[in-house]
């Protein structure tokens, strides 16, 4: 175990079908890495145990379990959804394959804030919560199987259904990086990335 915290489970998004990248995006190389391996590297060293969110295996070289989406069509929330009915944890922190600047100390910070909540999300701004990075019990999943039984993937729905805190992240934080929800969603993407990181 990684924190005091009770046994928590990473649940890494790797289902995008990268249509704008036009190839599969978390095999695109940084510095010495792949895309892939900075934010599973950040939930291999606070969680307990890490599952993929994919059904395509085959790409990413991990020794982690890969869960398939059980909804298909529904986007991140099916794949979210999938990997919390599959966890063996009450906590779960949520983190996309292709936001490579997202560090350890903003998952210790959301788990400082977690204590009475169902979801914590960070945000740069209050209204614009980061839905792909956060906190997310495995009580929200039948929460999430009724929206999705509705057709609705509404991120705000979900935030007003559950118990929510959105954590404003600022400069004074240890976590603070002016970029550090950027996700990488198009080659032209890759020149964005801060010079020397990676390296």
């Amino acid at each position: 175990m990684h924190t005091d915290n009770p046994k928590i489970t990473g649940i890494l998004l790797a289902g995008g079908l990268s249509k704008r990248m036009g190839r599969e995006k978390g095999i695109l190389r940084i510095g010495n890495a792949l895309l892939y391996q900075y934010p599973l590297g950040v939930l291999e060293s606070v969680c307990d145990e890490v599952l993929v969110s994919t059904c395509n295996d085959s790409v990413l070289k991990v020794k982690h379990r890969s869960i398939c989406d059980e909804v298909k069509g529904m986007g991140p929330m099916g794949g979210i959804y999938s990997c919390l009915r599959a966890s063996a944890s009450d906590l779960n922190l949520v983190l996309s394959y292709d936001m490579p600047l997202v560090n350890d100390a903003l998952f210790r910070l959301l788990l400082s804030e977690s204590a009475t909540y169902d979801i914590v999300l960070p945000a740069l701004n209050p209204k614009r919560p980061e839905p792909l990075c956060g906190i997310y019990r495995k009580s929200t999943a039948p929460v999430m199987k009724e929206m999705m039984d509705e057709n609705d993937l509404a991120v705000h729905h979900l935030l007003k259904r559950c118990n929510s805190n959105i954590v404003t992240i600022s400069s004074e934080l240890e976590c603070w990086h002016p970029d550090l929800f950027m996700n990488i969603n198009s080659k032209g993407d890759l020149n964005n990335i801060p010079a020397g990181f990676g390296i």
